[in-house]
């Protein structure tokens, strides 16, 4: 997305906030026959503002009443189009970038993908967001249940970015001792947080079982936890053919972390000590 924006631009953005400021009653007007700039601004809007009403009126139609803001609608100085941008929901993400950091990175690369397909530009995304409105439509979806797919797509991305941002938060309490970090409270914590800050190992023990994964690093200098095969197999251990992955029981296969052979303090005894000696080898270093 544009780091610098023009002046039209600003006056959109201006008039984005102006609305968001407001008070109930609202509504959000976009054209009818939805495309994808217009399902997924008017389902941004949506999320931001719930109690909006939400109408589908004619492209030509002219936006006066203060309450209502207009997206992807050309007439009138209610509106927004972003052509500067490229839509006009690369513009509300945009906006939203000094209000809610969030909600900006959860939406960007949709706010980019979208900036380049609604300006007539190719799009190498594998799922791009204008041929998910055309399956919609192709289901018999119409205006509203292509926007209420929309909505639903846009507010399961937030709460994942803000999930993400919570799991970021809680991996820096985690311990990390000579490379190794254990996690068996059960909290959700993206491995890739852990190893972000240095992790080598990660260890987990909770409802669904036990678990040891390694770092790409790890994997890129060739080690793997296909080494420990004849410590772990045994005890009925799965170990995945790429060496990363070691496990007994997961989510799509619970266990019970108390029949896999190991205590956790064994689990990481015994790996602490196997990292090490790639340590002293020389193939890994450790923080």
């Amino acid at each position: 997305m544009a780091k610098k924006t023009t002046p039209s631009t600003d006056k959109e953005i201006e008039r984005f906030h102006a609305w968001l400021a407001t008070e109930d009653p609202l509504s959000i007007a976009t054209h009818m026959y939805v495309d994808a700039d217009a399902a997924f601004s008017a389902a941004l809007l949506s999320v931001l503002k719930p109690k909006a009403q939400v109408v589908f009126v004619s492209a030509d139609i002219e936006i006066e009443d203060s309450r209502t803001l207009g997206v992807d609608l050309s007439n009138g100085d209610r509106t927004i189009k972003g052509l500067d941008v490229g839509s006009a929901f690369g513009l509300l993400v945009l906006g939203m970038k000094s209000i809610d950091p969030p909600i900006y990175r959860a939406l960007r690369s949709w706010a980019f993908q979208l900036n380049l397909t609604d300006s007539g530009k190719g799009c190498r995304d594998a799922v791009v967001l204008a041929e998910l409105v055309k399956a919609w439509r192709s289901l018999g979806m119409g205006d509203k249940g292509c926007f209420k797919r929309a909505k639903e797509l846009i507010e399961g991305k937030i709460k994942s970015e803000r999930s993400n941002m919570k799991q970021k938060e809680l991996a820096g309490k985690v311990e990390i001792n000579n490379g190794v970090a254990v996690i068996s409270n059960g909290q959700k914590i993206r491995a890739g947080h852990i190893f972000k800050r240095g992790a080598k190992v990660l260890i987990r023990e909770s409802e669904v079982g036990h678990s040891i994964m390694i770092s790409k690093e790890m994997s890129r200098k060739g080690i793997k936890l296909s080494e420990l095969s004849p410590l772990l197999e045994p005890k009925g251990w799965f170990i995945h053919p790429e060496g990363f992955l070691a496990c007994y029981g997961s989510v799509k296969a619970p266990k019970d972390h108390s029949e896999s052979g190991f205590k956790l303090s064994e689990i990481e005894y015994f790996i602490s000590t196997w990292l090490l000696s790639h340590v002293k080898s020389g193939s890994i270093k450790v923080q």
